[in-house]
């Protein structure tokens, strides 16, 4: 049985950073000055013991240091960089018919695992249509969900029956805007450990719009399946074994059908007020 927190006594240097640095105190110095997990209740398994040792001798949870990403000499982008991919990023409504490519989603999803969560809950799930196949399965779920919601007692809006008859008629996909994927970002409600669910769903939307971009991979984000999800609230849990209860957010994406020349400007649309 692996153990959770293991330091390799031939690297360490006893200087005592990964104590100094694990915010619950779950580490301590023995009587040598060698680090311990000493209250490992109160580990979060953030891996900061791990990162900041400067000579690798920490092993978290079987994750060894030569299987990370050194910091030093790392190639990242600037803040030029950053500042003009947030300004030429577009919500992308007209997708190209090619699927993506299945290892790029894999690679992507993989790395959107460390996107942070409140209190490293890591309770994320990542439901991933990958294909135009999948897509139009899901299309004929969501259908006859709603139609199925229709001959109950309630009445459904207009604003969600009128798209939705146009869908089921082969006519214009204002919900999905004719995607060749889409991603359900979902948080485990169950897990005591959650205390942000909601927080923890938009941020990871946000982190995979940025990888797929980098991959040449545009987005959308479907704010529509929330809405129909609060109309007919069995939605998802037919469609995708989404249980009703369960924050979630889906994003749009495929191979972009239409090339933007230039980003936009609106800095001035924000309030920002220094205190």
């Amino acid at each position: 049985m692996k153990e959770l927190f293991e330091v390799d006594c031939a690297k360490c240097v006893k200087c005592g950073l990964c104590v100094a640095d694990c915010a619950f105190g779950a580490l301590r110095l023995d009587d040598l000055r060698s680090p311990v997990m000493a209250k490992p209740e109160a580990c979060m398994k953030c891996q900061h013991c791990l990162a900041v040792c400067p000579t690798g001798a920490v092993t978290f949870d079987g994750t060894k240091p030569e299987e990370c990403v050194p910091t030093e000499d790392l190639a990242l982008p600037g803040f030029e960089e950053a500042v003009n991919w947030l300004r030429t990023r577009r919500s992308m409504r007209r997708f190209a018919k090619e699927d993506v490519d299945r290892g790029t989603l894999e690679s992507i999803l993989a790395a959107l695992a460390n996107a942070p969560t409140g209190c490293n809950a890591r309770s994320l799930t990542f439901t991933c249509l990958s294909t135009r196949e999948s897509m139009e399965t899901f299309k004929r779920g969501f259908i006859k969900a709603i139609e199925d919601h229709r001959d109950g007692s309630k009445l459904l809006p207009r604003w969600l029956a009128v798209p939705a008859i146009r869908l089921r008629k082969g006519g214009s996909d204002m919900f999905f805007r004719d995607a060749p994927g889409m991603l359900v970002v979902s948080s485990d409600e169950t897990n005591r450990v959650v205390t942000t669910p909601r927080e923890d769903v938009a941020i990871a939307c946000a982190h995979f719009e940025m990888l797929a971009n980098a991959a040449g991979i545009a987005t959308c984000w479907c704010g529509f399946l929330e809405l129909v999800q609060r109309e007919v609230p069995e939605l998802l849990e037919r469609t995708l074994g989404i249980r009703r209860e369960t924050p979630f957010y889906a994003m749009l994406f495929g191979k972009a059908a239409v090339r933007y020349r230039r980003g936009v400007r609106r800095d001035a649309y924000a309030k920002i007020v220094f205190v």
